[in-house]
């Protein structure tokens, strides 16, 4: 189940939250992660704990950093058919569990040590069991968020297909879509591939399919297979790329060391709290006692 040689300890102030429903969604989250622990391309958690002020989950450790670090370089149609590739992957799994991230965005798509992007941060995702129930959206990330969250109107599955296109669209132009509709006063773009070098017909038609603001019209509304199965994913090797077979052309993004100075104060940090973390996890937690020394080792070789 673990991939990784080290883990992360999540710290979530649970009386600093701004509003019940907020917090709520936080402590939504171990739930949803627990849901979906069986999955790759997703954030695993190996357990969680609290005390009277904070929940703590323990997650794994992803060492390339996330996708904003690497937002502003020149990207080839490959490594961005790639990127989108494994966040399709991510909400196939969130699909079939009938789970909506509502907040799929660069801060939330981070790389494994093999090259490969996965979605984390399910703060604000939420069980979608049926279309007839009929739900809006209580969080916004302005630049991020599609329409219908924007607007506080109903949204489905693919509201989160919409932060896909909204990634793909930035990594192409280096700009955010609703950043262009608030500079051009317009409600809706969409791209023409004559005027686009570089980039192949089939993935300005995939772009154009997932920004399109009714919902009910975006590729992938009736199945998410209607991602994979565009014309800009032919051939595409779907089997081996389940299973992380294929060779990441992500070469390029190497996460950058923290200057000296800072580390140490994280590490002067991270001291004073580890013995009080494993008093706590051993309090609030029922599990094996194995585990909880290889999470704590780990996380100490990070000092």
């Amino acid at each position: 189940m673990l991939d990784e040689k080290y883990y992360a300890l999540k710290e979530i102030p649970l009386f600093k939250l701004s509003s019940f429903n907020r917090l709520y969604a936080y402590l939504n989250e171990p739930k949803i992660l627990k849901k979906l622990n069986k999955y790759q391309f997703l954030q695993k958690i190996i357990t969680s704990f609290h005390d009277y002020d904070n929940l703590y989950l323990v997650i794994n450790y992803y060492p390339g950093g996330n996708l904003y670090n690497y937002r502003n370089i020149k990207m080839s149609e490959e490594q961005i058919k790639f990127i989108s590739a494994c966040i399709i992957q991510s909400l196939t799994y969130l699909r079939k569990e009938k789970i909506i991230s509502r907040d799929v965005k660069m801060q939330n798509i981070i790389m494994d040590s093999k090259k490969y992007l996965n979605l984390i941060d399910f703060s604000f995702a939420i069980n979608y069991s049926d279309r007839t129930n009929k739900k809006k959206y209580i969080f916004v990330s302005p630049l991020e968020s599609s329409p219908e969250a924007r607007n506080y109107k109903i949204y489905d599955y693919s509201s989160d297909y919409y932060g896909l296109g909204e990634i793909i669209y930035y990594l192409i132009f280096k700009t955010y879509i609703n950043s262009v509709k608030k500079k051009n006063n317009v409600s809706e773009i969409l791209l023409d591939f004559n005027n686009i070098k570089n980039y192949s017909k089939s993935c300005i038609d995939f772009v154009n399919k997932l920004i399109i603001d009714d919902y009910r019209k975006r590729n992938g509304f009736n199945s998410v297979n209607e991602l994979k199965n565009h014309s800009w994913f032919n051939n595409f090797d779907w089997k081996n790329f389940e299973n992380k077979k294929i060779k990441s052309p992500l070469w390029f993004m190497r996460k950058k060391k923290s200057k000296c100075s800072k580390l140490l104060t994280k590490r002067k940090k991270r001291k004073k709290k580890f013995k009080y973390y494993i008093r706590l996890i051993k309090k609030y937690d029922y599990i094996n006692k194995n585990i909880i020394n290889k999470i704590f080792k780990s996380y100490k070789n990070m000092f």
